[in-house]
This record gives structure tokens, C-alpha cells and sequence, in this order.
């Protein structure tokens, strides 16, 4: 097989970079750009969302387990009652 020896069509031999910017990879770049920057901001206000609904349910948790603490003592002294009126009536037959 024999070389091509006509003229050389590749400019001048080597890597051709050309220092002029074309208004779609412009436009592509900001709109990546401007995509991103959106993207987040979504992810840091979610996040802000996030913590709030995470304080507020903490503090109902906390309020519900005070409140059920305060019926569970409520229903024991109940029970203490009962049980003394039990122990009463069985020391005490009619």
C-alpha cells in the first residue's frame, strides 16, 4: 500500500483549537448554569423546611409523652385506690 502523498488537509499538522465561542455552548453553559444554581437552592430551602417540621414534631412528641406520663401516674394512683378499697372490703366481710 502506498502513502498519500497529496497535499496536507489537516491545517497545519497537528491540533486545531479555535478560540472563538459559539452562542449555543454559551447559552447551553449559562442555562446549566442557572440550573444548578436553582437546584440548590430547591435542596437548601427543603432542607430549612425539613429542620422546622422536625422541631415541631420533636415538640409534640415531647408534649404527648409529658401528657401520657401524667395519665399513667393518674391511672396508678387510681389503681392504688382500688386496691385499697379490695384490701378493706376483703379484711372486712359482711
Amino acid at each position: 500500500m502506498s502513502e498519500y502523498t497529496g497535499t496536507e488537509r489537516r491545517g497545519n499538522g497537528g491540533w486545531h483549537m479555535s478560540k472563538s465561542l459559539s452562542v449555543s455552548h454559551l447559552l447551553g453553559t449559562i442555562g446549566i448554569a442557572v440550573g444548578f444554581f436553582t437546584y440548590v437552592t430547591d435542596i437548601e430551602q427543603e432542607t430549612v423546611v425539613n429542620k422546622m417540621e422536625l422541631k415541631s414534631v420533636s415538640e409534640r412528641l415531647d408534649r404527648s409523652n409529658q401528657r401520657h406520663s401524667e395519665e399513667f401516674g393518674e391511672i396508678k394512683e387510681m389503681f392504688k385506690h382500688l386496691s385499697a378499697k379490695i384490701d378493706r372490703m376483703m379484711q372486712n366481710p359482711r
